[in-house]
């Protein structure tokens, strides 16, 4: 009796870990992107933004994945809340911008495959460094500009309620979130030690000279 008992005990203790790990999964892939909520003209508006494939690698292809929500008033920065509803054809309207130190560079956005709402804009990382997204355009008739910036890995998730001015029409209400840098491929190569395209074409520089 008590070796069934026991036996039930421990089918329990693992059924339970594995709900939570697959939770905490589900959680840390939910906010793996960063959400900031606006009022854009008169109409609240919920965007999703971080990288493509992420954690994301230097000469990896990625891009800025972004996705657009009409958000539920009764939980506004939950995109997947039973009133938020996507939007569609933001791929007319918005654009974005890379910067990585005084580099920039202009991406249009497509929308994704079969997920309505949801845009992409690829690119491949080429240094480890702090990227910034900006996404910019008119949306019905107000100007819109809005940056999200990647953090280090070790950083934590990024949290503020307060409402700040972005510009005329445009408020934001709340940021939610985060998403991380390119990381080094050194440590990744095998059977050799991994050297980025960058480090190649400042060596053959080098060698040039």
């Amino acid at each position: 009796m008590w070796q069934n008992n026991k036996y039930t005990f421990s089918i329990i203790i693992i059924v339970t870990a594995t709900i939570f790990v697959s939770a905490l999964a589900l959680y840390q892939n939910a906010y793996a992107h960063q959400r900031q909520l606006f009022t854009i003209g008169n109409d609240d508006y919920l965007f999703v933004v971080g990288s493509l494939n992420e954690p994301i690698f230097v000469d990896d292809k990625t891009g800025v994945d972004m996705a657009a929500y009409l958000p539920d008033p009764n939980d506004p920065v939950n995109s997947k809340a039973n009133g938020t509803k996507p939007i569609v054809g933001l791929e007319n309207m918005l654009k974005v911008e890379l910067a990585a130190g005084d580099k920039k560079k202009v991406l249009n956005f497509e929308p994704a495959y079969q997920n309505p709402g949801h845009y992409e804009a690829p690119f491949f990382p080429t240094i480890e460094t702090t990227y910034n997204y900006t996404l910019f355009g008119n949306i019905n008739g107000t100007e819109f500009r809005a940056t999200w910036t990647c953090s280090p890995a070790e950083s934590e998730p990024m949290s503020d309620n307060s409402t700040k001015q972005i510009s005329d029409g445009v408020m934001r209400k709340a940021l939610l979130g985060s998403f991380g840098c390119p990381q080094p491929r050194t440590d990744l190569g095998f059977p050799e030690p991994y050297l980025a395209n960058n480090e190649i074409s400042k060596k053959l520089t080098e060698l040039e000279n």
